[in-house]
This record gives structure tokens, sequence and C-alpha cells, in this order.
């Protein structure tokens, strides 16, 4: 790799992809340090840079290099083994942990889920081991810790809190303890200060904020942990009681509401400044709006109803919506200033999560006893956006067109088969949108449109899984099945209910290729779903 390209591929990922784990001045200044010792002495500890930091990172920000030498796995798999050379033998610090979070990215874009549990746990584990989350504080005043070691430690604990949330809310996890005493993260005002600057954008130099947004994150990620404990706990096992979940659900949504009403306005996104918006900016208010999606969804098929002790009826309908459509918004911004060749990874999962949204909202549209034409159009053309976005993604990140073909094949082996089927039963014309390709538009016919129009492609009985998706022998030489048969259906599921007084059998998307870390949790696609009773009567009570 030439030093010019070494450098651009570092430039690009410090402004769109190493946003938390890695300061970018911090670490150009420590990288310097140790790299002018020459090879024959040892180079200097230092807090923000590590020769394993330096590979794991290259590992897997290579991805952004036009070389597609580079960019290929073989090539950048071969940074991740010299990354892994140094946990042997190197004392473990901060930098150990962004080196294990790296090399756990990698093998998650690569679909290989083992590795990518295994040092991502490793990850975790030093954190605990290092003592990451203690007030440093006296260690400083008493002179065996610099300023500079604290805040990395600092640093280094709530990017795995981060991570370990993350994961929490998208598989459904329990969410990570967070230790007593753990100060929230430094906010350096220098570096805050440092101009942000990409010139394909034309976009006037701004301040980064690098530290802020890591604050507001960190203090959304609190927020988010009690999400995931309350969705957690909708589980049939775990015996909900209805009326503390939903009071508990008011509440959280209230935290979600002053934690944007109290932003900097430097660090919010309004009409006026979104065509500036940073990457940074974008990924804050993409999780601010999943956050919603997460905590309102598992509600989605429950009437509007009123708490008690507060206030208005809870509309999960509605909150669910607007936010998938914020989500929509703040991707149009992203595809619009930077490209979504340039997309973190973590934005698949947000991409996916709205496209859940669109998918039930299609769903309700059809289940009426009189479909809304143009509800489900509209929601199929989200579907297909998000689709777009994810297949322009994966130029980049292999993950991510995994994302988009299973959400192609949702929308075309389950969801259109299922309005076909609805549309004929009510022998109402079909919409175009319920037969299209993903790239053709949708359109909604009128009531005066031909009710044979391509009908006969679309009421066939929809099997229990897509072909494709149809449980495969073992390979060759396994006289058992594999040890992981079991392991990672386990580890998709998440809550599946909508109505926390039903339990619901798990549904039937184990078929699914597990071979993908970041798989998206299909636990809330109850079965219940695709199978409607289609009576006026039923569909009357059920979706009113």
């Amino acid at each position: 790799m030439e030093r010019r390209e070494h450098d651009k591929i570092l430039d690009v990922a410090f402004k769109f992809h190493t946003m938390f784990p890695i300061v970018p001045s911090l670490f150009l200044r420590d990288m310097y340090r140790a790299l002018s010792v020459p090879r024959s002495e040892e180079p200097p500890a230092t807090p923000h840079y590590s020769p394993m930091l330096h590979n794991a990172a290259l590992a897997v920000c290579a991805v952004f290099s036009d070389d597609p030498y580079l960019r290929d796995p073989n090539t950048r798999r071969h940074f991740v083994e010299s990354a892994k050379v140094w946990l042997e033998g190197k004392k473990p610090d901060p930098s150990m942990v962004h080196s294990l979070a790296y090399i756990a990215t990698f093998y998650t874009d690569c679909g290989d889920q083992v590795p990518a549990e295994l040092y991502c746990g490793m990850m975790t584990r030093l954190s605990i081991t290092l003592g990451l989350g203690v007030n440093a504080t006296q260690w400083v005043k008493a002179g065996k810790m610099t300023d500079d070691e604290a805040a990395a430690r600092n640093s280094a604990y709530w990017s795995t809190f981060i991570l370990d949330v993350t994961a929490a809310l998208y598989y459904g996890r329990d969410p990570p303890p967070r230790r007593s005493g753990t100060p929230m993260p430094f906010v350096d005002s220098d570096i805050d200060q440092i101009p942000r600057y990409y010139g394909p954008t034309k976009i006037t130099p701004q301040s980064g904020y690098l530290t802020l947004i890591f604050y507001e994150t960190s203090a959304l990620c609190l927020i988010a942990c009690q999400i995931a404990d309350v969705v957690n706990n909708l589980r049939p096992e775990a015996r909900p009681n209805v009326i503390h979940i939903a009071e508990h659900v008011t509440k959280i949504d209230l935290e979600l509401n002053n934690w944007k009403s109290r932003l900097p306005p430097q660090l919010d996104i309004t009409l006026m400044n979104r065509a500036g918006s940073s990457p940074q900016r974008i990924m804050l208010h993409l999780m601010y709006w999943c956050c919603f999606i997460t905590l309102h969804r598992p509600f989605f098929n429950r009437r509007t109803q009123q708490i008690q002790h507060s206030g208005p009826e809870v509309d999960h309908i509605k909150l669910c919506s607007r936010a998938a459509d914020n989500v929509l918004e703040l991707l149009e911004t992203w595809s619009s200033l930077y490209t979504m060749r340039l997309a973190s990874l973590k934005m698949s999962g947000f991409i996916f999560t709205a496209a859940t949204v669109f998918l039930l909202r299609a769903l309700q549209a059809t289940g009426r006893s009189r479909i809304v034409h143009g509800v489900l159009n509209t929601a199929l053309a989200q579907i297909e956006t998000c689709i777009r976005y994810l297949s322009e993604m994966g130029d980049t990140w292999a993950s991510a067109m995994r994302f988009a073909d299973m959400l192609q094949a949702i929308l075309n082996d389950r969801l259109r088969p299922l309005i076909a089927r609805r549309f004929a039963h009510r022998r109402e014309p079909i919409s175009n949108a319920a037969g299209t390709s993903h790239k053709e538009p949708a359109v909604v016919l009128g009531a005066d449109a031909p009710h044979e129009m391509n009908l006969s492609a679309w009421t066939e009985p929809a099997p229990s899984y897509p072909p494709e998706w149809a449980p495969q022998p073992y390979p060759a030489g396994w006289s058992e099945p594999p040890m992981d048969e079991n392991f990672f259906a386990r580890m998709q599921h998440a809550p599946s209910a909508f109505d926390v007084e039903h339990s619901y059998p798990e549904p039937a998307f184990s078929e699914l290729d597990m071979n993908g870390f970041l798989l998206p949790d299909y636990g809330f696609l109850a079965p219940q779903l695709w199978e409607q009773d289609f009576s006026d009567e039923s569909m009357g009570s059920q979706f009113s």
C-alpha cells in the first residue's frame, strides 16, 4: 500500500466510519510518535495508537479504497492477521479494546459470525478486566495516570458500551450493565473545533464536534438500555404486567423527547441546516429515530390506547411511522451529500429497522375491510427505497447487500403474494405496486381497472417459506448437526409480541441464511400477520 493511498483511506474513514473509537488528531499524533522511532528501537507506548489498532483499522477501512485489490476481503484479511499477532505478549490497554472491535467488524461484514462474536466478546471482557468504567480521577491526582490516559480509558469504555447497546437493541439481547460512578465522556472543546471538510460535497468546512456527539450518543444509549430492557420483558416467559409496561413505555418516550429537546443547537438537524449535515450528526439522529421504532414497534398492531395517569392516548402506529419517515429523510440527505458508497456499516441496521415499519404499514393497509391504496403504495415504494439504499451500500459493505437481498426476498416472496390474496378475496383491482419489481414505479390503479389484471400470477398459495430458504442438508462430512444449528437461531430471537397479552409462536424464518453477523431480527414479524382471517368482521376488529 502506498503512503498516499494509506492516508486517503484513513482520511475517508475518519470522516465516515471511525467516528467514536478513534479521535483523528490524537491517533495521528501518537502514530507519528511511534513511527518516528527507528525499527531497531522499541516504540513508545501511546494511549491512542498501537500497531495492532493500526492494522485492525486498515482491515476494515480499506473498503473505502478505490483500488479493488485493497477492497478485497482476502487482501484485508492480511491486516487482520497482522493485528492478531499483537494479542500475544502485548500489555493490554484501551487501544487493544478498539482493535478487537475492528477485528469483530471485519468478520461481521464478511459474514463470519462466530469469529465476529468471539472478538466482540473479547472486547467486552477486556474492557471489564481493564476496569475502563472506573472513575480514574484519584489515579490522576496521585500521579499514577495522565489526563490523556484517563480520557482514553473513558472513551474506550463508552465506545464498548455503545456497541453493546446497539447489539442489544438490534438482536433483542439484554442490555449491558453500566458500572456505577462512571463519568460521562469528556467533552473537549479544542478537539470539537477542529474543522471537518470533505471536498466532493462542496460543504463549507465546519466544526466536527466529535467529543460532543460522542457524549450525546452515550446519553442516548443510556435511554436505549431502558428500551432494550422493557422490550425484552414483553417475552411471554417474562409474564409482563400490561399496565406497568405501558407506563414504562410512556416514561421512556418522554425521556427520548427530552433528550432531543435538550440537544445542543449545533448538533440538531433542521430544514435550514439539513443540507450541511455532517456524517456524525446524521448517524446520531438515525440512532435516535431507530430507538423510537424499537420502543413502539412491539405495539404496532394494538389499538390507540390511553395509559393510566398518562394523559393523551399513545398512537404507536403514528409514532413508528413518523420515526421511519424521518429515517428515510436522513438517508436521502446522506445519499445526496455523500453517497451510500461512504455509508458507515451501522447504517444498514438503521435502514432495515425503518423498512420493518414500512412492511407493517403495508400489511395494515390491506388488513382493513377496505384496502387503503394510498398507504399501501407509499409503504411499498418506501420499502423499495430501503432496498435501493442497501444495494448501493453493497458496493462497500458485503453485509449490506445481504440485507438488501433478504429484504427483497421478504417483499417478493411473502408480502406481495399476501397482498394479492387479499385483493382477490375482496374482489378489488390489484395495485401495480403488489406485483412490480423494485425497479418499476408503484402506481395505484383506479377502481374501474380490470379485476383479472395479473391476479393469476399473484394468488397462488404462498409456501411457509420461500424455496431458496428451504432447509439445506448438513455439509458433507457432518455425522451430526453442526453445533451452531440452533445457536444462531437463538441469537436471532427477540420479542415477537405485538400484544403483550398474547404469546405468539416463533416466526418461520429459521431457514434464512445465518452466515451474516448483523442479520436483522425477524421476531416482531409474528406469523399471524401473514395468516389473517380475511372476513370483514375480523378485519374490522383486528385493525380498527
